[in-house]
């Protein structure tokens, strides 16, 4: 191999911008080979040229292609089949050879991919072909083809890498390990087969590169085995060189609980910084004060990897006032809030791998190639999703399967779902055992079995009266990323977590599943059919198929979520897939019709306190139910009462949804600590339990009990009552009155309650009307309770679909926070809804409501208001400014919203299909052309209608709503700016500037005498194209000269017919001297996906100047628009629209983008000023499409 790279000349004189500069053949290898070796070379530190990647559009290609050659320390030419053919290769290849004569210190290695290099050196096979094709193309320049074999014959004489047999990424690493050997690089070792590393470390990237003096600390955490060491190598070994000095220091969790492991660390930091230059280090405090020396002179990066208690960090790296303005620190742990000295940190969480890019790691690991091979797809994909994204996993069980047979592969998967890979066990094993104390543990295994899927406040009330600290343990366990709490509050779980918590349990008792302390599906189902059940039980769950005891008409009674948060399938959030799911419904024991369970199963279970059954029916004395129960989750209970004997006085949470009860207890049951009751779905249900003996009551959920008619009288007495939950009850309709008393209810959902009357002018009419329906839905109670029934005064009629209802505020609790009456048929909002004083959630969706009452505004806790699909609904009054989410789509009739508050700064708003918006008062208004003063438009000297051959009547897209309208012409009014939309293909003759197509106008502004430029009139005519729907229609404005830049993307525009023109015509007036005579303007247009520009041109808008007050004579050439007043005020609407200083976004409907700079200016107030067009997000919103010197018009008084 000595032959292979010739060796740098330290006394090299050329500069070395790039490490590597790659010559291949695009179509042989782009895409494939050459891509590979370009993301190792990048992932092991090497800065590398290839052209699709470093040559900026517009540039000159042959002489930014030289001018890499020239300063690579590298030159790798890839020979594949078909790169003689390239005359480009050819010509790429000589400036090397011509480099390396001038500079033997250049390295240059030749990679034989598919060739063989006898073919090189000789010109044979289809390098002979080629030279046939080139002698023949170049008979007047045959010295430039003996040229290019000379070029070849001396670089293919160098010897090289040839792939031969081998794996291509074997052959990769080697080329890696070849380069690495002969350039001085001390960077750590990134395992081979790295997939989606480069968006993974894009945004350290950009920290390390921010420019900032402070010295930064960021903090890379996730699961273990999900990658955050490798993107911590990959940051590390792009960056290091940019800094005077860098270290990384490996598995720090490991090495300091070696003897004098951090004494170690301390002085392998000090000898990477020193470049070796280390005394011996006898103590910590010694280590930390030389640390302290060295670190203060120097910009360094240093890495500590693998950290698991702050006093590492600490004993390592000390105070960050020791270190050098503009250093970085980077610390990659399993626990969130490892470092909470309340100090301002960089966090980056590390999610797992996307479906497609698990497939192709584990691929690699498996197959030694991107993708399965014939026969393996099906098979892979099953292991990719046991992995859900997991790196570890997918390259532990990608190698463990290499090269075996299919038969072997699915015995490996068998029996992977009952005993999980023992190395990635090991691993994430790690996070658990880090736990401080065996509460936490603990509290992890009971969620590992039970909890998953369920909401936080769910868990913490059951879990409270189990003496868990339930709140700071699962903390505790979020900081270790062993349980996640979604944007729902559920408490989501990677699934190998799961099975290595499982795994945990199955050690206290491998044989004998009797004597564990959770027991779950098959092992429960064999402990109650083998009647083994011990008092070491303390959580038992075991789902079984509703088929199996529910006829098949029933089956539909499935339902997918409630209170708990249970899911009945999994979910993937981002790229990382974690578990949300009902841990019922996975690995079911398996069930017959037959099934049938005897009681006296749980005769010995003594201690059992959480019973979590799905679909099970039991026989025998329920007496036999364990005493200690806190939690009863029976879906599907199959009995039509719950027997008296079965002993429930301990209870916390009974959830018996999906039930057959008809009556769910026959005498008042004192139930003293019961505070979650859940009878969802039970369809037989009619009348709800007398609740006087649950005192405690804080959740009651009803949902879908369709036969639900009578609400009992005790509810009024829950005093702690939270929760009420009567979600689509369609036969209730009346709620007692004594729900006024209910003091502490915060959240009551009567959505799809569409026959409950809510109003209080009910007659005796009405009453006795309704007594047949009642008695026909209520034939099958007893005579007693009907008698009650018939007694109950405020007793209502159903209403007939057609009929709607208005609504009284009078018998509502003032305390509630959150009211759902979506679906209620409701006509009438009164005015009284103030009263709800503490109100934050109000769903008034799909009601036919004519009107909101004025005094909304009133409502001063208002977070949300949706009224979805309201589509009598015309406007909307002023809203409170506490309103952070709006949502009103499919309001078809709206037409007019009095304000929108935090528009800009955080409301979540939605006017999907409401097509009538025409007008949101402070922000745009869209109205047809005769109500508009005609004389004052002509006045304005935008256009005269006649001159532009058009019809009166246009299609306008409306971009906030997305719908189209057609109508008589259209004026648009927003951001002080005026626009009309009108068919036409001609431009008036009295626009002055003009530009043909996507080009930018530049104009050095006149001065005319006694006369201010006060605006500018500006004419688009654009053509349709085959995607039109696209926001992005900008127009930008910029004063060159005082650094002020306007992008305009207007809320509607004018839709081209097929085949035909459009006029855009917009008139921008400014008050504050923006514009003035000698300045540089440009305007541009970007059309984006939605429609092509054919020309565009500009007027200037003039007004006499009033600091001049003699009389002069407006010269011939003056434009037309010289006496006229503009509309609108682009000055005075700008301010809200601001990016940063001196830059705006005048736009309407793109809001988020408005509220993520918002944001920025909250965190940092300083950022208005600091705009990086070079590294922002939203720099394309200012900068021109197309360059003015290299595609424009320019303007001068002159011309």
């Amino acid at each position: 191999m000595a032959a292979i790279i010739a060796q740098l000349d330290a006394s090299s004189t050329y500069r070395c911008t790039y490490d590597v500069f790659l010559s291949y053949r695009g179509e042989d290898t782009r895409k494939g080979f050459t891509d590979h070796l370009y993301r190792a070379l990048e992932q092991a530190g090497f800065h590398t040229f290839r052209d699709d990647d470093e040559i900026k559009r517009g540039a000159n290609i042959a002489a930014e292609i030289q001018k890499a050659i020239q300063e690579s320390r590298v030159s790798i030419i890839v020979f594949s089949k078909n790169y003689a053919s390239s005359t480009w290769c050819l010509d790429e290849l000589v400036k090397i050879v011509e480099r390396r004569k001038a500079d033997d210190g250049l390295m240059v290695m030749p990679v034989f991919y598919d060739v063989d290099p006898s073919h090189v050196r000789k010109l044979t096979g289809s390098f002979a072909n080629a030279f046939s094709g080139h002698e023949e193309h170049f008979k007047e320049d045959i010295h430039k083809v003996e040229e290019w074999r000379r070029a070849l014959r001396n670089v293919a004489d160098l010897g090289g890498m040839v792939l031969g047999d081998r794996y291509e990424s074997q052959f990769m690493q080697n080329i890696v390990e070849e380069i690495e050997n002969k350039l001085d690089h001390t960077t750590p070792n990134i395992a081979p087969y790295v997939v989606g590393i480069d968006n993974r470390v894009q945004g350290i990237n950009m920290w390390l590169t921010d420019g900032s003096n402070d010295v930064g600390v960021a903090v890379i955490y996730g699961m273990g085995g999900v990658g955050k060491t490798t993107i911590a190598k990959a940051a590390y070994n792009q960056n290091f060189d940019t800094f005077q000095g860098s270290s990384f220091l490996p598995d720090v969790r490991a090495a300091s609980e070696q003897p004098n492991g951090l004494v170690c660390l301390q002085r392998k930091l000090l000898s990477d910084i020193q470049k070796g230059k280390t005394k011996k280090i006898y103590s910590i405090d010694e280590g930390m004060s030389k640390i302290k020396h060295v670190v203060r002179c120097k910009r360094v990066l240093i890495v500590l990897d693998d950290v698991n208690h702050s006093e590492q960090f600490n004993a390592i790296l000390g105070m960050r006032e020791w270190f050098h303005p503009g250093s970085k620190i980077i610390v990659t742990t399993r626990h969130e809030n490892l470092l909470n000295d309340h100090a301002v940190y960089a966090m980056f969480k590390v999610k797992g791998l996307g479906e497609g890019e698990s497939l192709e790691l584990f691929s690699w690991h498996a197959f030694k190639q991107a993708h399965p091979i014939k026969g393996y797809m099906n098979l892979s994909r099953s292991v990719v999703q046991h992995c859900e994204g997991l790196p570890l996993a997918l390259q532990v069980l990608g190698s463990s399967l290499f090269g075996k047979s299919v038969d072997l592969w699915q015995s490996a998967l068998q029996k992977l779902h009952v005993i999980p890979d023992d190395k990635i066990q090991k691993i994430l094993r790690i996070s658990f055992d880090s736990l401080k104390d065996d509460h936490d543990r603990n509290l992890f295994l009971h969620i590992v079995c039970f909890f998953i899927g369920k909401k936080m406040d769910y868990t913490s009330t059951v879990l409270d009266n189990l003496n868990f600290y339930t709140r700071i343990g699962i903390q505790n366990l979020v900081d270790r990323c062993l349980v996640e709490i979604d944007i729902d509050n559920k408490l989501i779980m990677h699934q190998l977590l799961r099975d290595m918590g499982r795994a945990i349990i199955r050690e206290e008792s491998p044989e004998d599943p009797g004597k564990r302390s959770r027991v779950w599906h098959e092992d429960a189902s064999d402990v109650l059919r083998k009647l083994t059940g011990t008092e070491t039980i303390k959580g038992l769950m075991l789902n079984l198929p509703s088929e199996a005891i529910f006829s098949t008409s029933n089956q539909k009674r499935c339902h997918v979520e409630d209170f708990d948060g249970n899911c009945s399938r999994r979910r993937r959030l981002g790229y990382f897939s974690w578990i949300s799911i009902n841990s019922s419904s996975t690995n079911s024991a398996a069930a017959s019709n037959e099934v049938d369970f005897k009681a006296e199963a749980f005769r010995r279970m003594h201690n059992l306190e959480l019973l979590l059954l799905d679909n099970l029916k039991v026989s025998g004395d329920y007496e036999d139910f364990p005493k200690k129960l806190i939690w009863l989750c029976w879906r599907g209970f199959p009995l039509k009462s719950i027997p008296e004997n079965f002993y429930l006085e301990n209870l916390v949470g009974l959830d018996l949804r999906n039930s057959s009860l008809q009556h769910v207890w026959k005498r008042t049951r004192f139930l003293p600590r019961l505070k979650i009751l859940n009878l969802s779905h039970s369809h037989s249900l009619v009348k709800t339990p007398d609740l006087s003996g649950v005192p405690n009551l804080e959740t009651l959920i009803l949902k879908d009990c369709i036969n639900l008619v009578v609400i009992d009288k005790s509810l009024g007495n829950l005093e702690k009552l939270i929760f009420l939950n009567l979600k689509d009850c369609k036969s209730l309709m009346k709620l007692p009155t004594r729900i006024s008393m209910l003091r502490s209810l915060k959240e009551l959902d009567l959505s799809g309650c569409s026959k409950l009357v809510l109003h209080t002018s009910m007659t005796a009419a009405n009453h006795l009307h309704s007594t047949a329906r009642v008695r026909k839905k209520l034939n099958m109670l007893s005579e007693k309770i009907w008698q009650s029934i018939w007694s109950w005064r405020s007793w209502a009629s159903p209403r007939n679909k057609l009929e709607s209802a208005s609504l009284s505020m009078e018998i509502w609790p003032h305390c509630l926070g959150t009211l759902s009456l979506a679906d209620c048929n409701l006509s009438e909002i009164p005015g009284d809804l103030s009263i709800l004083s503490l109100l934050k959630h109000l769903n008034l969706s799909r009601n036919p409501i004519l009107r909101l009452p004025e005094n909304m505004n009133g409502l001063i806790m208002l977070q949300t208001l949706e009224i979805q699909g309201c589509a009598k609904l015309r406007t909307l009054p002023k809203l409170p400014r506490s309103l952070t989410k709006l949502h009103a789509s499919y309001c078809t009739s709206l037409e007019r919203i009095t304000n929108l508050p935090n528009m800009f700064e955080s409301l979540d708003s939605s006017f999907w299909k409401c097509k009538k918006l025409d007008e949101v008062q402070s922000l745009f208004n869209i109205k047809p052309l005769r109500r508009v003063d005609i004389e004052m438009i002509s006045d304005m000297g935008l256009f005269n209608l006649e001159s532009t051959g058009g019809s009166i009547e246009v299609e306008m897209t409306n971009y906030l709503t997305c719908t189209t309208r057609k109508g008589p012409l259209q004026v648009l009014y927003e951001c002080g700016i005026f626009s009309i939309f009108v068919h036409g293909n001609k431009i008036p003759d009295w626009f002055t500037y003009r530009s043909m197509g996507r080009s930018v106008l530049s104009i050095i502004l006149p001065s005319h005498f006694n006369l201010k430029i006060r605006g500018l009139n500006i004419c688009v005519m654009y053509s349709r194209r085959p995607f039109w729907f696209s926001s992005r229609n900008f127009l930008k404005v910029s004063n060159e000269t005082k650094g002020l830049k306007w992008t305009y993307c207007p809320v509607a525009a004018g839709l081209p017919k097929k085949n035909q023109d459009m006029l855009w015509l917009s008139q921008w007036r400014f008050e504050n001297d923006e514009l003035e005579e000698g300045e540089q303007v440009h305007v541009s247009l970007n059309e984006e996906f939605s429609f092509w520009a054919k020309e565009f041109c500009i007027q200037l808008v003039y007004e006499k100047d009033p600091s001049n007050s003699e009389d002069i004579i407006i010269q011939q050439e003056t434009p037309p628009s010289s006496q006229i007043a503009a509309a609108g005020n682009v000055s005075a609407s700008a301010s809200k629209y601001q990016f940063w200083t001196g830059k705006y976004f005048l736009c309407n409907h793109r809001a988020r983008i408005h509220q993520h700079q918002f944001s920025r200016r909250q965190r940092n107030p300083a950022y208005l000023e600091h705009y990086k067009p070079e590294t922002d997000t939203f720099h394309y919103l200012f900068d021109q499409d197309v360059h003015p010197q290299d595609n424009h018009s320019i303007y001068s008084e002159e011309s």
